[in-house]
């Protein structure tokens, strides 16, 4: 006859036996969740990109054509009217627009990995190096014309979504901002972006 604490563990084997591939249906699924989560995130954050984007194709097309020039005072004068009537159309906005908290807490893990370890470092050691100084984060602010702009790490780069041309993400310290180069206005920004 089994005595009943071998007979116990052998039960026990059988039902985890049985159960295993239960558990590994459910962790599938709460994996498949989490990446449809990220995706739904990212499309959603995708579409405010591009509901900027026409936000501002539209008002631009209320300025005259800028003719192809090399004087920088008819530049920065489109840059200005063009930035002028893009603050305008979005006087409301506000931090978390683009970068909503859902955005931020994807962003913050999906940047993460490419902080770590000695490529992690020297990523944040070239962020350090280039941090411009004085640079307001506020949403709509120029982008002062006296700061350099600082180059984002290809490796942080490439974990994040790719943007439309003309904007740009900028790491200033440790925030991210998302600049529009052709008005030079900082869009959003996501505060401690960089841990």
């Amino acid at each position: 006859m089994v005595n009943k604490p071998i007979r116990a563990a052998v039960l026990l084997s059988v039902v985890l036996v049985w159960a295993a591939p239960d558990i590994r249906a459910h962790e599938d699924e709460a994996a498949s969740q989490e990446v449809n989560k990220d995706a739904q995130i990212l499309q959603e954050f995708k579409k405010r990109v591009d509901d900027y984007v026409k936000l501002r194709n539209d008002v631009a097309k209320g300025l005259p054509p800028l003719e192809r020039t090399n004087d920088p005072a008819k530049i920065q004068s489109a840059q200005d009217q063009l930035a002028g009537k893009i603050r305008a159309a979005r006087k409301g906005a506000k931090p978390g627009d683009i970068f909503t908290p859902e955005v931020r807490q994807l962003f913050r893990r999906l940047m993460y990995p490419e902080l770590k370890g000695v490529e992690g470092a020297d990523a944040k050691q070239a962020i350090k190096e280039d941090a411009p100084k004085g640079v307001p984060l506020k949403v709509n602010a120029k982008y002062p014309d006296s700061a350099p702009l600082p180059t984002v790490p290809p490796n942080l780069l490439a974990a994040l979504p790719k943007l439309p041309e003309d904007l740009d993400y900028r790491i200033i310290n440790k925030d991210l901002i998302l600049l529009d180069v052709r008005a030079n206005v900082i869009i959003d920004f996501m505060q401690n972006a960089i841990r």
